[in-house]
């Protein structure tokens, strides 16, 4: 074998070990927050929480790697759940829709509702979305999916406006519309990326909220909308 293969093998393989982050060493994480006593309440409840997250060696270090392979393993054996599509005309005459999901598994002593807010231009029919919801239903809970105005093509953009960063009305709506059909239900908001921001901020803002909201989780938020 020539040198100038073994060079290009070399060059090769130090390329794709950068690009997977093969090198790349689990770290415990790192947990901020302003009560001391929250954080060891979750941390009593979710110990692992405190442990180093260990991805598979060979893909599970590379972020894009991981989105890369479920974006085409993941649409292979992807569950889609049953559950009905809620439609409201806002004050600005938009059309707003949510998917609405009743649980699968054995329900909880409370009655529980997950409110989704899907990432940027995703809705209800996303394969990580359908998949989170799957899960959840199983476990028990009823899931409501906010579909983002103007991200399905079957749903008609009836006002003069489509979904934006920092725009928290549209979230609220539903969970308005939810609280009428289930007036008792605790509710937990959970938000990806862009849907993250959004419940992020709502739960920030000075406005009028629900007691029945126990909590909020975001999962990869961006945090500079304009960056």
């Amino acid at each position: 074998m020539s040198t100038v293969l073994l060079a290009v093998i070399a060059v090769i393989l130090c390329v794709l070990f950068r690009i997977l982050n093969v090198n790349s060493q689990p770290h415990k994480p790192v947990i901020y927050g302003r009560d001391r006593n929250f954080i060891e309440n979750i941390l009593f409840i979710a110990p692992f929480l405190n442990e180093p997250y260990i991805p598979t060696r060979l893909w599970g270090f590379s972020g894009h790697v991981q989105t890369i392979l479920h974006s085409l393993i993941g649409r292979v054996r992807c569950p889609w759940p049953i559950g009905g599509r809620i439609s409201l005309i806002l004050p600005d005459k938009s059309t707003l829709t949510y998917d609405l999901y009743e649980p699968l598994g054995a329900e909880h002593e409370d009655d529980v509702t997950v409110a989704i807010c899907p990432g940027i231009c995703n809705t209800s029919e996303s394969v990580y979305i359908r998949t989170y919801v799957h899960y959840s239903q199983r476990h028990g809970y009823r899931c409501a999916v906010l579909n983002h105005i103007g991200a399905l093509n079957s749903v008609p953009v009836t006002g003069t406006r489509i979904f934006s960063y920092g725009h928290t009305d549209d979230f609220n709506y539903m969970i308005e519309n939810l609280l009428e059909r289930y007036p008792n239900t605790k509710l937990i908001l959970v938000g990806f990326s862009l849907g993250g921001n959004l419940i992020t901020k709502y739960l920030g803002e000075e406005r009028k909220r629900p007691k029945n909201i126990i909590g909020g989780i975001s999962i990869c938020q961006g945090y500079n909308a304009i960056e």
